[in-house]
Formats: structure tokens, sequence, C-alpha cells
């Protein structure tokens, strides 16, 4: 046989290994294809890529036209040359490590890849590194001797075991020790925990207790004869929770104590949630209230709506996303790993602000530098959907209504306050109002929270729903906050004294 009729012979190939080469050939262009049209943020060479970027686009442009001018000029001696190299590596672990690692490590990268780079959320770059991963294994088990299928089989089937059985001890261990809720995965009532707080917040006694009872909620365990008594349940965000405060210490558990001083049969449960707005309210009324059925539903409502300016949606804040009913979701609301694991992403990654991490760090007021941006005399449209709440609100109260649930709804109190004092302080809280040159000040953040404050009391209004001006009561100053909007001891015992008087002065209690 001539050497030019034994570069024309096949030496082997399959079809299996024209597949899974054609797979990796295409992957390793279609990542490259993202590189090489990306743009860096500071360009040095051609004015579009940086050093970094620049090598691998160029390097890489140069050893796909190295391999292609080879194969052009020897077609099957260079594809018979690939096959021994694939052979080669294929023989060690390499193609298991590629599936069983290399995988898993996409997936992490495009999770959370994008929090450090815009890359990581392009599609191709996605099922281009999925292609390599894995027509790059095939074709490396596929040009070994055939007894090579059958180790990678072997060792295939011992990693999913030995992974299904870690997984499964590791699941059973954190359902015992960290136990999640009780009513849905996406809301945080994790019962019976119990916190010593070492908080150094302004007018917050130190020393602490955070605990909850077998529900998830502060406060008291639910009577055992339920129907026998007036339940309430407090729903709302940081406020309601009143996470750095004494378990006695919440507006909810001395509303509790004023209330039985008319009725000694009153039981109040504390089912704050930190970052949860309206939208986080909807769920806690179908997962939690719906299946309890206090006589009393009560919301403050105010301060996580304040991202309905920058256009988020309050629920995404606190983790809650869109939920659909897909094989993730499932895994999500029935794994306690995954459901920590994303926990943990949302705090360290996604910079979430987490009930007991150091953002309870008081307030210090910061002098205006320069003018504010203008603001409209209608607030409502800086909000990208200036009916969010309203609507939300709405269906809360028609949810309560076919639950048969009393709904009460509270206004949400702020230390700033629409003076020249605040006039002149810069605006920042736990939201920002992130728009381009748009500085504002802590007395125009109270005119937008007062908008909402607004759209509480007219939907109440308008649905015949009882509704406290809780945001008049408590009077704007530090004295009662711990920072711009989180009450600290003196504040709970106001809100908790007003709540009362209001709720007994209206007949909703003690009849």
């Amino acid at each position: 046989m001539t050497e030019r009729g034994a570069e024309r012979k096949p030496g082997g190939r399959t079809a299996i290994q024209v597949v899974s080469c054609s797979m990796l050939s295409i992957g390793i262009l279609s990542c490259w294809s993202v590189f090489a049209g990306s743009r860096s943020t500071n360009p040095v060479v051609f004015g579009r890529y940086s050093i970094p970027l620049a090598a691998v686009v160029f390097t890489g442009a140069a050893v796909m036209l190295a391999v292609a001018a080879a194969v052009l000029a020897a077609p099957w001696r260079s594809l018979d040359r690939i096959r021994r190299v694939l052979g080669g590596i294929g023989g060690t672990v390499a193609p298991e490590f590629m599936v069983f690692a290399g995988l898993p490590a996409l997936a992490l990268f495009a999770w959370i890849g994008p929090h450090f780079t815009p890359l990581a959320s392009e599609g191709r770059i996605l099922w281009g590194g999925t292609a390599v991963l894995v027509g790059g294994a095939v074709s490396m088990v596929s040009a070994c001797p055939a007894g090579r299928w059958a180790l990678f089989g072997k060792r295939s089937f011992l990693t999913i075991f030995t992974l299904l059985l870690v997984t499964a001890t590791l699941e059973a261990g954190m359902r015992i020790v960290s136990p999640g809720s009780v009513f849905h995965a996406s809301l945080d009532l994790r019962p019976h925990v119990r916190v010593t707080l070492e908080s150094d917040l302004p007018g917050v006694m130190s020393g602490g207790t955070y605990s909850t009872n077998r529900w998830g909620m502060r406060g008291e365990e639910p009577p055992e004869d339920w129907d026998s008594w007036t339940t309430i349940v407090c729903v709302g965000g940081s406020t309601t929770q009143c996470f750095e405060l004494d378990d006695s210490r919440t507006w909810p558990a001395q509303l509790q104590r004023h209330l039985r001083e008319v009725h000694p049969r009153i039981w109040v449960g504390n089912g704050g949630l930190g970052g949860h707005g309206t939208r986080g309210h909807l769920v806690f009324m179908d997962e939690v209230i719906d299946a309890i059925r206090p006589d009393i539903a009560l919301f403050l409502v105010g301060a996580n709506e304040m991202e309905t300016y920058n256009g988020m949606d309050p629920g995404r804040q606190a983790g809650l996303g869109t939920f659909q009913p897909n094989l993730g979701w499932w895994l999500f609301c029935n794994s306690r790993i995954i459901q920590i694991v994303y926990s943990l992403k949302k705090s360290l990654i996604d910079e979430v602000p987490v009930q007991g991490t150091p953002w309870a760090q008081g307030y210090t007021p910061v002098p205006l530098e320069g003018p504010e941006a203008p603001t409209p005399d209608d607030l409502h449209e800086l909000m990208v959907d200036p009916d969010y709440t309203r609507n939300n609100l709405r269906k809360l109260i028609e949810k309560a209504g076919a639950m048969g649930v009393t709904p009460v709804f509270l206004t949400q109190p702020l230390a700033f306050d629409d003076t020249e004092y605040w006039r002149g302080i810069f605006g920042e809280f736990l939201w920002k109002i992130e728009k381009p040159d748009h500085v504002l000040s802590a007395a125009t953040l109270w005119r937008m929270l007062d908008t909402i404050n607004q759209d509480v009391r007219d939907v109440c209004a308008e649905e015949g729903v009882a509704c406290y001006d809780l945001a008049s009561a408590i009077p704007h100053d530090l004295v009662y906050f711990y920072d711009g909007g989180h009450l600290n001891d003196a504040g709970a015992a106001l809100v908790a004294d007003s709540v009362a008087a209001f709720m007994i002065r209206e007949g909703l209690v003690g009849r």
C-alpha cells in the first residue's frame, strides 16, 4: 500500500468518534467566538482587547488554524495522530474528571459567574463548555481499546453511587442540625432557633436572645387549643422581625402583652422575614396564613417596597425569585442542602442583607454634597410599575377574605422627615436608589416611602380594611431607631403601645 493510499485510509475511525470530535471542535469554536466578540472595559490591543483577553483570542486562533492546516495537508495522518493523543489522555482518569468534575464546575460557573464576569451569562460559553467536556470525554474513551468503555462505566457507577450516598447522608444530617421551614422552602421560618445577640447598636440592649417556636416564628409556642384563642400573626420584613432586639422587646411581643391586659387569651406570632415586601407577603399568605388561619393578619408594609423605585421586585431581594414548577424548583423545595447553599450564595455573593450579619451597624447622618437630583411632584413617576404595591395590597386583602382572616395594615415609620435638616442629609439606607446621577436627600427618601404609605392608606380606604397610620404616630427621631428605619428598644415599645391602643379602640380584639 502506498503512502498516498495510507493517508486515505480512515485508520479505524468510527461514527461515535466523528460525532464526539465534532462536538469538541464546535464547543471550542463556540467558546472562542465569545472571547473574540467581547470588548474589554480598558482595551489596549486594537482598541478592543485587554492583554489577557488578547492572549486568549490570538492564542486560540493560532492553535485552531495550526490544527486546521495540518488536517488539510494530511487529513488521515493528522486525524490518526489526534486519535492517538486522545487515546493517551483517555487512558488516565481525565474522561471521568471532565464529566464528574468539569460539568458540575461549569454549572457552578453559570450560577455564580455572572457576579464576576458578564461572559458567564453567554449561552455560547455554557453550551460550548458542555460540548467540550462531553465531546472531549467521549473522544478520549473512544480512542482507547474497547475495554476502556467498560472501565468508564464501572468508574461512573461507583462515582454516582458514592455521590448519592454522601449527598443522602449530608441531607439527613442537615435536616437534623438545621431543619428548614415547616411551611415553604422559600420562607426562612426555621423552628427552634436560639441565638444570643451581641448587638452594639444605639438604643438596643446587648446580650439579648433571638429564638423561634415550632413554626419558625418569634414568640410563644402556638396554643394547642388554637380555636379558643384570639390569634394574630404579624407579617412584614425586618422592621417586623426586629432581629437585633431581644425576644421580649420586639414590638409584636410587647403588643401581645398590651393586648392581654384586656383579653388574656391572645397570642401574637412574629412572622416578619428580612427583605420581604408585598411579594413575599403574598407567598406568606398562601403558605402560612392559609395553613394556620389566625383571626388577624397584621401587615407592616412599606420599607421593602422602596425597591420598586429601582424596578426590582422586592421579593427577589429576599431570594423569592419567580416560582417555576420545574425540576430545579422541586429540588430546592425538597433539599435542605440546596436551600443552605442558595442562602449562602444570596448573602456572600449577591450581598443580599441577611439578618444577623454586620449590615446592622447603626446610622450616622452624612451631609449631602451639592444639590440633589430633581424629582417629579408625583413620585410614582419614579417607579417602573406605579401600581405594583397597590395591586399586591388588593391581592393580600382578597386572599385574607377568602381565608376568613381579618387583614389589618400599618404604614411604615422612618427616622427621616421632610424638613430642612433632612434635606441636607444624604439619603441612604439598606436600599439605594440606583439611578445614574440621581443623588437624593434623606427627606426625599421619606417622601418616596410616604408615597407608598399613602398607597396603603388609599387601598385600605377603598377596600374598607382597617389601617393604622403608624408612620404618623412615631416621631421622626433617631431616639426610636438604631438606623434610618429599624426600631430600637424604645421605638419598638412605642409601636407596640400605639398599635395596641388602635386595635382596642377599633374593637379588633377584646370583643
